[in-house]
């Protein structure tokens, strides 16, 4: 490890009690990692004023190329800032954020919108670079209360931001959405750069695998590509066949690649362990595919009766609202419940109950699709597994890898369930759109079956998931199920 200490790294590091300079460090590093729920829940809620907007059927594009990107820009800016500083590359990361939020703001065509979603994707990148800076730029001491107020002011955002993006929607379309993710960007950006510290930690042998990134993202996004644009071309077609060849071809080039370079952008030979497979299924399938359903719920929710047949209960964003405050309980909850009770039960019976939580949940959402109550409760269930799976990936992590693999292996986890969540969002999109009922200005109206089916689907997910959970070791040390 090597570098200079910056002054105000010094400064802060010289102590072993809270000052108001660490005070202050805190406050921007808490907003600044509170982006990412405001970001997301926007463009979740946005999703049916999106459709409309720009009259198209593949709305679930919004999700599902941020979560893309994110997955592939993680890894390489977590390897970045080894190389060139923390702060430096959380500054990187707030500036192309707020780019991809006016190239939204202001599109006029789809395409223009999803290249600014692209670039928004990077966005997730700030949480891991929050807590890294506050590992390295704060006294020992209070890391782990410095850590644990940043994921908890979090939660409280995800509860109280769905009025806000309701607000917003109502009054200001899609554009004012992301104007106002623009400016908070922006702000906290600006607040970022004067009162954070670098990081005084380098690490100089690192390298990113910009090669690994490109293949893999390449393969498959080309995949989704032509998975989400099946129904209209036909999945026959030459432009469908064409695509799914090209991205099998790029994914078996990146497998013979990854084998190769010695820092890949995802270490394959650490998935030989038992252990860190199955915690890198179970993340994806159950944490990822769980949060798809958030990306349907509001399209199903604000669909009037009248034009849904069977499901639809006609709100406004802003009414939707409480849709948004019992899923965010509902992943606080998850992640208290954890917190209090890992070291008796282990996290591999947290993330068995999140599975079966999940899975109960989301076909509750689809069978009981007509009762808005129901849906209200069931939604509700589905996060409170999202949250058990969420704060158990970490625990589980520890349990299935030595210390010297942890980051590597946290890593994995968080490209696992980030890339599930973006093939999650595409698929059931892709079931919806073979469901289409008929299209309302512009909007697509469904079948209620095919949210039935879609919902179904990430029950499976869930229940694959519980099932390789199952195979995990309770604690530390213990064997993995054969």
């Amino acid at each position: 490890m090597t570098g200079t200490v910056d002054r105000a790294a010094a400064d802060t590091a010289g102590t072993h009690q809270w000052t108001p300079r660490l005070i202050a460090i805190l406050i921007i590093l808490i907003l600044v990692s509170e982006i990412i729920p405001v970001s997301a829940v926007l463009a979740g809620t946005a999703l049916p004023t999106i459709a409309a907007e720009y009259a198209t059927t593949q709305a679930g594009w919004t999700m599902t190329i941020a979560f893309l990107t994110a997955s592939i820009a993680m890894p390489l800016v977590g390897k970045l800032a080894d190389m060139y500083g923390k702060k430096r590359l959380l500054m990187v990361v707030l500036a192309v954020t707020t780019l991809g939020s006016v190239l939204s703001a202001i599109a006029s065509s789809f395409p223009v919108f999803l290249l600014g979603r692209a670039l928004q994707g990077a966005i997730f990148s700030v949480a891991f670079l929050c807590y890294s800076l506050i590992r390295d730029i704060f006294p020992e001491k209070i890391v782990p209360f410095a850590v644990s107020v940043t994921v908890t002011g979090t939660g409280i955002v995800v509860v109280l931001q769905p009025f806000l993006a309701g607000w917003l929607i109502d009054n200001h379309g899609v554009a004012g959405a992301f104007w106002f993710v623009t400016v908070l960007t922006a702000v906290l950006a600006v607040a970022a750069l004067l009162v954070v510290p670098e990081s005084p930690v380098r690490s100089a042998d690192s390298r990113p695998d910009l090669v690994g990134a490109f293949l893999l993202g390449s393969s498959v996004a080309a995949v989704l590509v032509a998975v989400s644009s099946a129904p209209q071309w036909g999945w026959t077609s030459t432009g469908t066949l064409g695509l799914l060849a090209v991205g099998c071809a790029l994914f078996a080039a990146w497998i013979v690649q990854a084998g190769k370079v010695r820092e890949p952008l995802v270490d394959l030979h650490q998935l030989r362990r038992p252990a860190l497979l199955y915690t890198v299924l179970a993340s994806g399938l159950v944490y990822g595919v769980g949060t798809t359903t958030s990306s349907i719920l509001a399209l199903m929710a604000m669909t009037p009766r009248e034009a849904g047949g069977d499901y639809g209960f006609g709100m406004t964003a802003s009414e939707y609202a409480v849709f948004g405050v019992v899923n965010g309980i509902g992943i606080v909850a998850g992640g208290l419940i954890v917190g209090l009770t890992v070291r008796r039960l282990g996290a591999r019976t947290h993330m068995i109950a999140a599975a079966v939580t999940v899975a109960v949940g989301a076909l509750t959402m689809g069978i009981g699709r007509g009762d808005e109550l129901i849906v209200l409760a069931a939604t509700g269930l589905v996060h409170l597994g999202v949250g058990l799976g969420g704060a158990a990936i970490p625990n589980l992590v520890i349990a299935a890898v030595p210390p010297d693999n942890q980051v590597v292996s946290a890593s994995m986890t968080e490209v696992s369930r980030t890339l599930m969540a973006g093939v999650g969002t595409t698929v059931v999109f892709v079931v919806l759109n073979a469901n289409i009922q008929t299209i309302v200005a512009g909007r697509p109206v469904y079948e209620g079956m095919g949210f039935q089916w879609a919902y179904a689907l990430v029950a499976v997910c869930a229940v694959i998931g519980g099932l390789a959970a199952t195979r995990l070791p309770a604690r530390a040390g213990e064997p993995v199920v054969a």
